[in-house]
């Protein structure tokens, strides 16, 4: 299910922000393509911050809502 969300938001054309909400509260605000990656099956993901980089599994994702 969150799988097919993540690929919704991500391969939207212009690409817009999009929040991921994992199981254990913490949030991750992918305001441009930049801030994204993932393999082509979408097993996880990964949140390129500023300052860090996240490897996310996608069964830790709670919610993902688009902006």
């Amino acid at each position: 299910m969150h799988i097919a969300s993540l690929k919704e938001v991500t391969e939207r054309l212009p690409f817009r922000p999009f929040v991921v909400r994992l199981n254990n509260g913490a949030a991750y605000e992918f305001k441009e393509p930049r801030d994204f990656g993932a393999p082509r099956d979408y097993r996880h993901i990964v949140y390129f911050g500023e300052h860090e980089s996240v490897l996310i599994d996608a069964e830790s994702i709670a919610e993902v809502t688009a902006r």
